[in-house]
């Protein structure tokens, strides 16, 4: 007879996770809902964490180990797709702590409510310690609002917090590559075209902040990655194709109007990969003193419009740079437009760094 199967499957990927990956999943372990698989993807880690998994697996047989060589979130996601044998998803971070009544509230809602393909919920940040910080989500619900911030890069749907159809995350595409630090919200904007994403107002997760979640480098791919999917957005929503129909890779910065992939874009897209070209050189790759007078002028207009890089600090940090490279090329204009808009996206910071990087 064939082993019934369970209700809901939990894709956890883990990457060198040791410090924080036993507190996840017990706390999945010990939910009030109890018929579900447990997948902990091991995406090659190189610390403790396949021998914790492998001690919790022993004692836990709802929990099946994925291991293989590191090869990144997103195709640890969609191999954590296609294993999971429930028809329902939930999704966990190897260093959160979900609370006991996460999956039976979130089950319950979309057993409630057949025409919602995916529930998530309002989560509560705490440090590395594991202290509340006193900071919850408070996002809105309803799917009209979810998915009209999802069409202007609001990732409304917290992505630990998520609980969706498996089969409207597969008929969506799933997690795609090209997309790479802002692969939920791409997913979740293709799911709003085809289904109803809703919140609930419940805090039933601890997100964890800590020193090794981010780097200079994937707060940029992040952000042109969010910018890129409010521009398709745009073109979709307005019947125009999709520009990145065929990329099969990550986008390149360096991409221009001369490169097959942007050929037939329109120009705000390709305008995009230029000013994302000359962040990357400054923010990532020191590479600032190689860049032209008129663009680091282009720049510094483009973060004026404010339509791309959503981040107020990160975008003064660019006017410093600017403003420092400026001085050191004896460019006076550039270097008075640069402190001016420093001193306007915030002034007492502006001073307090004295228009050098931070």
């Amino acid at each position: 007879m064939m082993e019934k199967a369970p209700e809901i499957s939990v894709v956890l990927p883990v990457y060198n996770g040791e410090k924080y990956i036993e507190d996840a999943l017990n706390s999945i372990l010990t939910q009030d809902f109890t018929d579900f698989e447990l997948l902990a993807i091991n995406d090659g880690s190189i610390d403790g964490t396949q021998a914790i998994l492998e001690r919790l697996a022993d004692e836990d047989d709802r929990i099946r180990i994925l291991s293989r060589d590191n090869d990144g979130l997103v195709s640890a996601l969609n191999w954590g797709l296609e294993e999971a044998r429930a028809p329902i998803i939930a999704r966990m971070d190897a260093d959160d702590i979900s609370y006991p009544n996460r999956f039976s509230r979130q089950w319950q809602f979309l057993k409630d409510n057949p025409d919602v393909g995916l529930v998530f919920a309002q989560m509560n940040k705490i440090d590395a310690q594991g202290k509340s910080i006193g900071k919850a989500t408070n996002t809105r619900l309803s799917p009209q609002d979810v998915a009209a911030a999802l069409s202007k890069g609001n990732c409304l749907p917290h992505h630990p917090t998520v609980m969706a159809r498996r089969s409207e995350m597969l008929a969506a595409g799933g997690y795609r590559e090209v997309f790479k630090g802002a692969e939920d919200l791409d997913l979740w904007y293709r799911m709003s075209k085809r289904t109803r994403l809703a919140g609930l107002a419940d805090v039933l997760l601890d997100y964890r902040l800590h020193d090794g979640q981010v780097t200079q480098t994937s707060i940029v791919r992040q952000r042109f990655s969010q910018d890129l999917i409010i521009l398709i957005a745009k073109e979709l929503d307005a019947g125009r194709d999709d520009p990145s129909k065929g990329w099969d890779t990550v986008p390149a910065f360096d991409w221009d109007a001369g490169s097959p992939q942007l050929r037939d874009a329109p120009a705000d897209l390709v305008a995009l990969f230029r000013y994302y070209h000359l962040i990357d050189c400054i923010l990532t790759r020191k590479g600032i003193g190689a860049l032209a007078s008129e663009d680091l002028d282009a720049l510094l207009e483009g973060l004026k419009s404010k339509s791309f890089f959503g981040s107020a600090k990160v975008r003064q940090v660019l006017a410093h740079h600017i403003t420092q490279e400026a001085k050191r090329r004896r460019l006076r204009g550039l270097t008075l437009k640069a402190m001016f808009f420093a001193l306007k996206t915030n002034p007492s910071r502006a001073l307090r760094y004295g228009f050098k990087p931070f």
